[in-house]
């Protein structure tokens, strides 16, 4: 891409503009050549569109740095913040659990009372299992007397 004189005479104007700003930032302290006269704006500087459009971009940006700058909060009160927050929630919590517990005593206090009342007015019949019948066997008493005393001596024989 060609670029042409007036752009390169730009180009350089500006480079020189900037090392001038730069070097009025870093030695503020030194002293200007004083030139005998006092520098007033004149008037065709503040009549160069050009100056005005950037002085005015200037002032916005400058306008927009401080507005973020007031802005900005410092880690220690941000800290400080977050643990008042967490604070609030755990007060909020605790009292949300006392809540509960009551609701949770209310509800039993209103179904003990309410069980209690049913009681009396509609007797709850218990359904109970029948009884098993235990079978008694009796022992055969026709064995021979011969075989049941053998039997029973055997038996007593046995624990020992």
């Amino acid at each position: 891409m060609a670029v042409t004189e007036e752009q390169k005479e730009r180009k350089n104007e500006m480079r020189r503009l900037n090392r001038a700003r730069k070097k009025a930032m870093i030695s503020p302290e030194e002293p200007e050549e004083p030139t005998g006269e006092t520098e007033e704006p004149t008037e065709e500087t503040e009549e160069d569109p050009e100056v005005i459009r950037k002085r005015a971009i200037k002032d916005k940006r400058s306008a927009s740095l401080s507005s973020v700058r007031s802005k900005i909060k410092p880690k220690s009160q941000i800290t400080r913040e977050k643990d008042d927050e967490i604070a609030q929630i755990k007060e909020e919590n605790a009292k949300l659990k006392e809540l509960a517990k009551k609701e949770v005593e209310i509800q039993q206090v209103i179904l003990e009372s309410v069980k209690k009342r049913l009681v009396k007015v509609v007797p709850v019949p218990v359904r109970q299992r029948p009884k098993k019948e235990e079978v008694y066997q009796q022992p055969q008493t026709q064995q021979s007397s011969m075989d049941y005393l053998v039997n029973q001596s055997y038996t007593e024989k046995l624990p020992t």
